[in-house]
């Protein structure tokens, strides 16, 4: 019994030993994760710490930034083109938001099907993500412009005896809706390849399933099956859509420049036209248009937390 006890004893500086041996594991997985924190750290968590930290200063980017608290935060909500951007930013996100992730959903449902040439048309579906939002706006604004020559789509209405709006001086409601539909054409292929995998990952058993308990036309399977299995997969591409939509900055830039009477001024936009000269007013209102995306996001995911209990 001594003997089986004095072999079983582990030795005085076994326990010191295994602690080491964790501290190093834990050490060698800090240095593998270091540059990669090193980086946003640098790239990302220090331009919107430094951000918030202007938006309480009045400063031109020359000279020494001045404290003035919540001034420059006061001076956008008594700006009125502060909040007609607010708006127009939300009328862009309602409009583009859920049109990006429709196309993409109907485009991913078309190629996942046994179809003709069906890679030929996933290809054709992918190529506008790779073209940059410069080059899809200038080829938009070639294609849509009305003044001050007319572009190719308003020259074949024109051809046809149509009247093609004239979004670019008499009709500035229309902007929106074609910097819209040049940003669903760059943009729906992303939605298309995340819904692609989130559809391939479906078990095939769920369908067989339903097919048993009576579940027959293609609508009822994709309502009761399809659909709620994607639920995990649309929460994200509606946060992350969301999040690029609201940032876009390129198409605005190069196809509208903000007009016509500011219907296409964006928050992006508006802190564009207000850096340099005056930084403290651009960081707030970059700080209030990054709250807003944080609490959007909250919002959605507890909707989302919200559902899967329901479901």
């Amino acid at each position: 019994m001594i003997e089986a006890k004095t072999l079983n004893k582990k030795p005085a500086g076994f326990f010191s030993e295994l602690k080491l041996d964790r501290i190093r594991a834990l050490l060698a997985g800090y240095m593998f994760i270091l540059p990669a924190t090193a980086l946003v750290a640098v790239f990302l968590i220090y331009p919107i710490a430094f951000v918030v930290y202007i938006s309480f200063h009045k400063w031109g980017i020359l000279g020494t930034p001045q404290f003035v608290g919540f001034d420059n935060y006061l001076a956008i909500f008594k700006d009125r083109l502060f909040w007609q951007a607010a708006l127009n930013t939300a009328y862009y996100a309602v409009l583009a938001v859920p049109s990006q992730i429709g196309l993409g959903l109907l485009m991913a449902i078309l190629i996942n099907q046994k179809v003709f040439a069906r890679d030929v048309f996933r290809t054709i579906f992918f190529v506008p993500l790779a073209v940059s939002f410069v080059a899809a706006g200038i080829i938009f604004s070639w294609i849509l412009t009305t003044t001050p020559l007319q572009g190719f789509l308003p020259d074949l209405f024109a051809k046809l005896g149509l009247d093609f709006p004239l979004w670019q001086t008499t009709n500035p409601g229309w902007a929106m809706v074609m910097i819209v539909v040049m940003n669903t054409w760059k943009s729906a292929g992303y939605a298309m390849v995340i819904y692609l995998a989130g559809l391939q990952g479906i078990n095939p058993d769920y369908y067989e399933a339903a097919s048993i308990d009576g579940v027959k036309t293609e609508w009822q399977m994709f309502r009761h099956i399809t659909w709620p299995l994607l639920a995990p997969t649309t929460f994200l591409l509606t946060v992350s859509t969301i999040i690029f939509t609201v940032r876009g900055f390129e198409p605005i830039f190069v196809m509208t420049q903000g007009g016509p009477a500011g219907a296409t001024t964006t928050l992006v936009y508006y802190v564009f036209r207000k850096f340099p000269n005056l930084m403290g007013i651009s960081s707030a209102a970059s700080t209030f248009l990054l709250v807003a995306i944080v609490l959007l996001t909250v919002a959605q995911y507890v909707a989302n937390r919200q559902q899967e209990k329901v479901s």
